[in-house]
Parts: structure tokens; sequence; C-alpha cells
């Protein structure tokens, strides 16, 4: 009995060693599975226009002041009549106002040009415009101006006094009292020389 069992186990193990080999053949043959990478998509660029620049608005300028300017031919002495009204002190000035008149339709300077004689004609105080530009006159309405007269550092003066006011290259006589009376110079107030002012002429209804 002993060697049937011992026999039988011989026997069978060609067998079983067929059957293992058989199935890691069987194994080895399986292929892997193979893992399908699903495809990539390469991302949307969007491309974004740049904003077209808009032209800057148009710069405006500042218009600089006007000037007031005339077309009508310059006044001569001889068609003009000027006087000045009462003669009053204030804040160490002596002041006055001119009046002018014409007779023919003419441009003057728009702020006159003045001087101051004494009772020998001598030229005492020559006064500039105080600005630029022309004025139209005309017969029928007169036009004044305020005139200033301060820093009076010299002796007195032989009295009387006149004004004048300067057309292009003539001289128009002031009428009325002395500009100022004997005994009223403007004070003295420092260097700089005496100052002879008016400002721009205006139609007087």
């Amino acid at each position: 009995m002993a060697d049937r069992r011992g026999t039988s186990r011989s026997a069978a193990a060609p067998f079983v060693a067929v059957a293992l080999a058989f199935g890691l053949g069987a194994c080895a043959a399986t292929p892997a599975a193979t893992s399908t990478a699903a495809p990539s998509v390469a991302p949307t660029t969007i491309v974004t226009p740049a904003p077209t620049a808009s032209a800057p608005p148009a710069t405006v300028l500042p218009t600089p002041a006007e000037t007031r300017l005339s077309s009508t031919q310059a006044c001569g002495a001889s068609s003009l009549k000027a006087s000045h009204d009462l003669v009053e002190g204030a804040a160490g000035s002596r002041i006055t106002t001119v009046v002018l008149e014409t007779v023919l339709p003419c441009s003057i300077d728009l702020y006159p040009a003045l001087g101051l004689r004494d009772a020998n004609g001598t030229e005492l105080v020559g006064g500039a415009a105080g600005g630029a530009g022309r004025i139209d006159i005309g017969p029928n309405v007169s036009y004044s101006t305020a005139v200033r007269f301060a820093n009076w550092c010299n002796p007195d003066p032989r009295f009387p006094l006149s004004l004048v006011i300067r057309i292009g290259a003539e001289e128009l006589g002031v009428t009325g009292s002395s500009f100022p009376d004997e005994g009223e110079m403007p004070p003295c107030n420092g260097g700089g020389g005496p100052v002879l002012e008016a400002g721009a002429w205006e139609a007087t209804p």
C-alpha cells in the first residue's frame, strides 16, 4: 500500500508541472492593458484688439485782449478844443478832469500824452501815454479823462501853469485856471521824478 501512494504521487508530478507551465504561459501571453490618453487640446488664445487711440481735443488758445483800432483819419490840433474842470487835492496828488471836443470826425490816441508848462512856456513835466489804442471821436459829443499830478520835488515854478495834450507832432493847449494853483504844488514823495498821468478818453453824455 505504501508503494502505491508513492507511485501515484510520482506519476502525477509531471502533469502538475505541465499544468503550471501552461498557466504561467497563459498569464505571460495576456497583453497588459493599454491606457489610451485623451488627445490634448491646445488652449485657444483670444486676441483682443488694442483700442484705437482717439485724437486729442483741439486746444483753444486764449484770445488776447483786443486793442481798439481805427480807420478814421487822425485828428489835428486845429479841429479840437480842450478844457479842464476844478482842481482838487487827494492823497498827495492834484487831480482834475479834462474835457475834449472836436468839430470833425477823426481819431486820437485812446490814452492822451500830457505835458505841463509854466508861465514862460517851459515844459516842467512830460507824461507818456498810459496805454495803446485809438478812439474815434465826433462832433456834438464830449470826451473826458481824469488827470493826476504828483511828486513835485523841485522849487516852485512861475505861475500860472497850463496843461497841454500832444496830438501827433502838435500840442493842444488845455484852457482853464492854473493847474495847480500857486502854492498848491503836490508834495514830494521821494525819488523818481514828478508824475503826470491820465486815463482813457470816455464819451460824456
